[in-house]
C-alpha cells in the first residue's frame, strides 16, 4: 500500500500558494494597466480681504489625472478642489495660473495637465450704497378705484457689492405687487428684484412692506335732467324745462346717475298764484357728491288758471 501523506501535505501547501498569485495576477492586471480619466475641478477663493471682492466667472476647469484603471474608476464621480489664496490681491485684473502638481489626488494617481491652465479675474473694492426701492405694480384696482399712494418701508435699502456696478445703481425694484380687486387700503410684503447682478447685495433683511392706498375714482360730469313742478295744482309750464349740472364724484356713482333716472330737480310752486314768476330750482344730489354748477339757476314759471 503507496503512503499519499507526503502528496497530500504537498497539495495542502501549494493550493493556497497558487490560488495566492492567480489573485495577485489578476490584480496587476487589473490595477497595474494604467488609464487616463478626465475630472472637473471646483475652484475656491480663500483668505480673500473684507474691503474686496472677485467679480467674473471661473472658467470650467477640467483635469486629465492618470493612474491605475481600478483605482480611477472609483474616481469617476470625485470632483477636484483647487484653491487660490487671495490673502495679497489688490483691485484690478488678476492672471491666475493652475499649477497641476498641487492638486490633491489618491495616491497611485496624478494629474497631467489642466485645462484650461490659466484664467483671469477681476478683483474690486466693495463698498455699501442706499439705493432707493421703487415697488413694481401690476394690474388695475376694481374698475371706479385709483391708487393715491404708494409707500415702501423701507424707503431705501443699503447695498453691498463692487463699486463699478454700485454706481450704475440709481434704485431697485420690488418683485411684482399685484393691483387686481383692490377697493381699500392694504399692505404687503415683497422681496426686493435682485436679478440685476449677481455680485451686488443688500447688507440686511431683502423684505419690504409696500403700503398701497385705495380711493374710489372722483370724476366731474355733466348731467342734463329735466325740470318738474311741485306744490300746485294749477297748470304750469317751466322755461327752460331741463338744467345742465356739473356734479363731481365717484366714477360709479356719476356712472348710474348716467344710466338711471338722473337726479331729481324741482322748482317749488307751492303758494303761487296764476302768472308768471321767476324762481330757483332745488337740487339734491346723492350725499358723496358735489354740486359744481348748475345752468341756468334761475327758472321762468308760468300757471294757469
Amino acid at each position: 500500500m503507496t503512503d499519499t501523506t507526503p502528496k497530500r501535505r504537498y497539495y495542502a501547501i501549494a493550493a493556497p500558494a497558487v490560488a495566492l498569485m492567480v489573485l495577485i495576477g489578476v490584480g496587476l492586471l487589473f490595477f497595474g494597466r494604467n488609464d487616463k480619466v478626465t475630472l472637473p475641478i471646483s475652484v475656491k477663493f480663500t483668505h480673500i480681504p473684507r474691503e474686496l471682492l472677485v467679480v467674473g466667472n471661473v472658467p470650467v476647469l477640467e483635469a486629465l489625472v492618470k493612474g491605475p484603471s481600478g483605482l480611477l474608476k472609483g474616481l469617476k464621480d470625485l470632483q477636484l478642489s483647487y484653491e487660490i489664496d487671495l490673502a495679497s490681491a489688490e483691485p484690478g485684473r488678476q492672471f491666475i495660473k493652475i499649477l497641476p502638481e498641487t492638486i490633491t489626488v489618491p495616491r497611485g494617481a496624478s494629474v497631467l495637465e489642466v485645462d484650461p491652465d490659466s484664467f483671469t479675474i477681476g478683483i474690486e473694492r466693495r463698498v455699501e450704497k442706499l439705493v432707493p426701492v421703487l415697488p413694481d405694480l401690476i394690474n388695475e384696482p376694481v374698475p371706479g378705484y385709483v391708487v393715491s399712494s404708494v409707500v415702501a418701508s423701507p424707503s431705501k435699502i443699503e447695498f453691498s457689492g463692487p463699486a463699478s456696478m454700485l454706481e450704475k445703481i440709481s434704485a431697485v425694484r420690488t418683485t411684482p405687487v399685484d393691483l387686481a380687486g383692490l377697493t381699500e387700503p392694504t399692505k404687503k410684503k415683497v422681496a426686493l428684484n435682485l436679478r440685476h447682478s449677481p455680485y451686488v447685495q443688500p447688507t440686511g433683511n431683502s423684505l419690504v412692506e409696500i403700503e398701497i392706498v385705495v380711493e374710489e375714482k372722483i370724476i366731474e360730469e355733466s348731467i342734463i335732467t329735466a325740470v318738474q313742478g311741485t306744490g300746485t295744482n294749477y297748470k304750469y309750464e317751466i322755461r327752460p324745462d331741463r338744467i345742465e349740472l356739473i356734479l363731481r364724484g365717484p366714477e360709479n356713482t356719476i356712472k348710474k346717475l348716467l344710466q338711471g333716472n338722473g337726479i331729481q330737480v324741482r322748482v317749488d310752486l307751492e303758494g303761487l298764484t296764476p302768472g308768471t314768476h321767476k324762481r330757483h330750482a332745488v337740487i339734491e344730489p346723492p350725499l358723496n357728491t358735489t354740486l359744481v354748477e348748475a345752468k341756468p339757476e334761475v327758472f321762468t314759471v308760468e300757471l294757469h288758471e
